[in-house]
């Protein structure tokens, strides 16, 4: 009998509007205080992430070397950091920063290669030199000089008041095509973008001949009453790309006779150059006397 009454009772009190508020409120209360407690657990528990080994100048690749991992509570990170050691090797430390020692690795302050402003710089090749020439969208062959394939290099100007137009150097790898905001034009394949720089590099000797050119022009523009023309430089797009690399693909001189004839009109305007310097002192003698 008394057991009845008691299992009445228990049904009573489960049924009761009260008790299920109440029981609901406790594991509410319940539920807050594990998750809370979870969350602070995973808040404090501490994760191994990637630090610089030691300070890494701007434009710095990083390496195994440069990379040592350490524990670090997971509320203490913030966002945007390199979470993975795997992740950072053959990246680049962004231009105007450094990474001080036992830093994490910040997405603003990694790049890629290929997204550091003076990119062209990292492709090189020893003993040559960086060059780039000005073009347009005409002068690009709408955009078909690109970034790993070859062009030639032609001149045209005027010898005894006649044409003279040829092809100078051939073969000059194209390293970037950039607009007039530094931005790389093929990055973005849905983007028409103007060309306004194709960066290359040459060997020294025939650096020094597209620098003469450079100066050849100056000097037929400030120069008053000046008789040398002007020598306008023209790339050329090529099938070089699609040669067998065994064949050995590399920039050479061309023509020698546009190389002499470069070489030539250069030395001849140093020596109108010096001429113009000695009668500008000896005026300035006679002045003064």
């Amino acid at each position: 009998m008394n057991n009845n009454l008691n299992t009445s009772k228990f049904k009573d009190l489960f049924k009761s509007k009260n008790f299920i508020v109440g029981l609901c409120g406790v594991l509410a209360v319940l539920v807050l205080v594990i998750g809370y407690n979870v969350r602070i657990n995973r808040a404090t528990s501490p994760v191994r992430v990637p630090v610089a080994s030691h300070k890494l100048k701007a434009r710095t690749q990083i390496t195994d070397e440069d990379i040592e991992t350490i524990e670090m509570p997971r509320n203490a990170l913030g966002n945007n950091y390199y979470s993975k050691k795997e992740s950072l090797i053959g990246k680049y430390v962004n231009v105007d920063t450094s990474i001080p020692e036992g830093s994490l690795f910040y997405s603003g302050a990694v790049v890629d290669g290929a997204d550091l402003p003076d990119a062209a710089l990292l492709e090189v090749p020893d003993g040559e030199t960086l060059y780039y020439l000005t073009v347009n969208m005409l002068t690009s062959y709408t955009n078909s000089i690109l970034p790993g394939r070859y062009i030639d290099i032609y001149v045209s100007t005027r010898e005894n008041n006649q044409a003279l137009v040829g092809k100078l150097l051939e073969n000059v790898k194209v390293l970037q095509v950039k607009t007039a905001d530094g931005e790389n034009v093929f990055d973005d394949a849905d983007a028409r973008k103007v060309p306004y720089v194709v960066l290359f590099s040459l060997p020294e000797e025939q650096h020094l001949l597209l620098r003469k050119i450079n100066a050849i022009n100056n000097y037929s523009i400030t120069a008053s009453g000046s008789s040398f023309a002007r020598i306008e430089v023209i790339p050329v797009p090529t099938t070089a790309f699609f040669k067998d690399e065994s064949e050995g693909v590399k920039t050479e001189v061309s023509s020698k006779y546009l190389r002499d004839f470069v070489l030539n009109l250069s030395a001849e305007i140093e020596e109108e150059e010096e001429v113009l310097i000695e009668q500008k002192t000896e005026e300035t003698k006679k002045d003064t006397e």
